[in-house]
């Protein structure tokens, strides 16, 4: 008798086994929710369905990954940071997210701690970043994020209309600022009724870049190779800048409305307001010359030279995972899959194919459907690629980011210098009355001294004896003793 229970029960658990295996082979897998910010207009809920379905089949069965699944939600960039933290709050389900700024995010408590699936789930993510990018989404030796792989790096361009300077100078011994500086009164001497230049607010930057000024915060600073952190208005790159940007505004080169405008630098050369312009973009100047006359409004044509390269900085574009996720493993084992898989990446951005694109005649671009374009595909998150996933990934599309583009930012990102501490983010709390305080002074002279409107000799000491007094040494020695530890966990 005994052994025939033995043998019952056997029989019985097996038969368990045998019912609840197929069971557990069709559990419903994990919804990672991907809140994914936008620049444009939110596309329908039917499209964004459509996006989600493909990305769904081809998670189970290209990829044969059975138990986790996308949840495609979309929030406006511009109320993403509000949303989402009001919403976090409250506690309520998030699982990949952008973080906003970092230290806030970590010191609310909004996001996992990730440190401890850098090596399984967030491998394949990490593998494709450059060395030490990483260091963005860490906070106190701990990840959090993963900062996008993007073209971050930028090369700085004076674009002008050719019809107005092309022969005015010999273009290709342009390569710098100071050469462009030493051609300006030709360019104006042409065309006297003309501004060669929008804005003068940017030569700061070219100046900054020059000397390897690398920005911690918006006050302060490191200068080449050191890690000691120095007011970043009194260093000679600042002085420069505005002293270069008083020329130019005193001798007409530049929009006279200065720090009052009204309209972006986008606005004034498109206009043709202005008949040149410096900006820093990640894209080749053959790309930034048929950019800009395709869509100018008065039908120029432009041409283009670098001037300068921006140095590596910290990204501060970065996704984490929520703490409030169902699943925090299933949530980064998602989003490497966008940082790695080509298909998922691009559909995100471009929607689906012979809906929102179709690939050219030898499949190397891909271009908007016949009849459509940006504004009317039903399904767009292109603004985005910039400030989401891996843009590398991405297919090459005619007209916005080519696979040439491409290797050009990687070119520049290859090639860019790395400030010292590169990945590190000040906590500003410890010092939140100064820094109110200096921001104050900060939003007085900054904008008029980086445009030209006031005379650098004259205001430029005032600004610098109200930041002193309103504390900003005090905000440079709370960082520094930051840093000093930072530099410890690298």
């Amino acid at each position: 008798m005994k052994r025939f229970l033995s043998i019952l029960l056997t029989l019985v658990m097996c038969s368990v086994l045998l019912i609840s295996t197929p069971a557990l082979a069709d559990e419903e897998p994990y919804a990672v929710q991907l809140l994914l910010p936008t620049m444009q207009a939110i596309p329908a809920a039917d499209e964004i369905k459509l996006v989600e379905n493909a990305i769904n089949d081809h998670i189970k069965n290209d990829l044969g990954i059975t138990d986790i699944k996308m949840d495609l939600k979309f929030e406006s960039l511009f109320t993403y940071t509000d949303t989402t933290g009001m919403g976090l709050a409250s506690k309520e389900h998030y699982d990949i997210i952008y973080t906003g700024p970092l230290y806030t995010a970590v010191t609310n408590g909004y996001l996992a701690d990730l440190t401890g699936m850098l090596d399984n789930e967030l491998a394949p993510a990490l593998g494709v970043l450059p060395e030490n990018w990483i260091r963005s989404g860490q906070i106190d030796g701990k990840t959090y994020a993963v900062p996008c792989y993007k073209g971050q790096v930028l090369s700085w361009k004076y674009i002008y209309d050719k019809a107005f300077y092309g022969d005015v100078v010999d273009w290709s011994t342009i390569h710098s600022l100071d050469d462009l500086d030493a051609v300006m009164p030709k360019l104006k001497e042409a065309h006297p009724d003309e501004y060669p230049y929008v804005y003068n607010n940017q030569n700061v930057t070219l100046e900054y870049f020059k000397d390897h000024v690398s920005t911690i915060g918006t006050y302060t600073a490191t200068i080449g190779d050191s890690t000691q952190l120095v007011n970043i208005f009194e260093t000679d790159a600042f002085k420069r800048g505005c002293e270069m940007a008083y020329k130019w505004s005193q001798a007409g080169y530049s929009n006279p409305e200065g720090s009052t405008n009204t309209l972006s630098h986008d606005a004034i050369i498109m206009s043709g307001q202005s008949k040149g312009v410096m900006m820093g973009h990640a894209y080749s100047i053959e790309t930034i010359e048929k950019m800009f006359t395709a869509n100018n409004t008065y039908g120029g044509k432009f041409g283009a030279v670098e001037i300068g390269r921006s140095d590596m900085s910290t990204n501060t574009l970065t996704y984490g995972i929520a703490y409030t996720s169902g699943n925090v493993s299933a949530a980064a084992r998602m989003l490497s899959l966008i940082w790695t898989d080509e298909f998922i990446a691009s559909a995100l951005i471009y929607g689906l194919e012979g809906r929102s694109y179709v690939w050219n005649e030898d499949h190397t671009s891909i271009v908007y459907p016949e009849g459509l374009d940006l504004n009317t595909v039903p399904y767009t998150a292109l603004y985005t690629c910039g400030a989401f996933g891996n843009q590398f990934l991405l297919y090459g599309m005619d007209d916005n980011t080519s696979e040439a583009d491409k290797e050009f930012m990687k070119e520049l990102i290859d090639s860019a210098w790395y400030p010292p501490l590169f990945g590190f983010i000040p906590n500003s709390e410890p010092v939140s009355t100064q820094v109110a305080a200096v921001s104050n002074v900060y939003n007085q002279y900054y904008n008029v001294l980086t445009y030209g409107d006031v005379d650098p000799a004259e205001y430029l000491p005032m600004f610098l004896q109200e930041l002193e007094a309103a504390g900003i040494n005090d905000i440079i020695a709370e960082y520094q003793k930051q840093v000093d530890e930072w530099l410890k966990t690298i």
